[in-house]
């Protein structure tokens, strides 16, 4: 394979809102557990000495897959492949596209909000770190029937590879 069509990136899913809440309250359940398991073994007089390293380590290993989000998207022969990976661990693929199926790829600005906002968008795909995030481009396709869309973070030779396979890809100036 070619290595110019091939390409892969991958960000850190920033947690925002009520993600943010669940993340903070989750880590003072990972404080709180061991703890309370502690004080269990005392009331019960069990030498928790051996059990508390062990059960404050399943607790922490159960929420980091839940909380350490990446998302990838991959391009390899004219074909856009999004996921998921939990904790570093399990990998799980969202969607899978062909480049030259997309209906319309451009920047994620004002402009094109108000523009996504009249249309009706069935499903939306967010493999970016953040909304706010640098770099955002948005690419419209239909998929069973369906008008979808798909934000993901751009670089320069993302934007390159999705010119080769796409003709209406609008291109602006990245920062990566």
């Amino acid at each position: 394979m070619h290595e110019s069509n091939t390409y892969e990136y991958v960000v850190n899913e920033k947690p925002a809102g009520t993600r943010k809440l669940k993340k903070t309250l989750c880590r003072i359940g990972v404080l709180s557990v061991p703890v309370g398991f502690f004080i269990l073994c005392l009331a019960f007089q069990l030498y928790p000495v051996a059990i508390l390293p062990l059960s404050f380590i399943g607790v922490v290993l159960y929420f980091w897959k839940l909380f350490n989000v990446e998302l990838e998207y991959s391009m390899t022969s004219g074909i856009m492949t999004f996921s998921r990976i939990n904790g570093g661990m399990r990998r799980k693929k969202v969607l899978e596209l062909h480049i030259k199926d997309m209906r319309e790829i451009a920047p994620y600005t004002e402009e094109a909000q108000t523009h996504l906002e009249t249309m009706s968008l069935t499903k939306n795909h967010v493999f970016v770190s953040s909304m706010s995030a640098a770099d955002i481009y948005y690419a419209l396709f239909e998929k069973d029937g369906d008008l979808q869309v798909v934000y993901f973070e751009a670089t320069e030779k993302a934007l390159h590879i999705l010119r080769y396979y796409n003709g209406v890809t609008k291109m602006s100036k990245v920062s990566r």
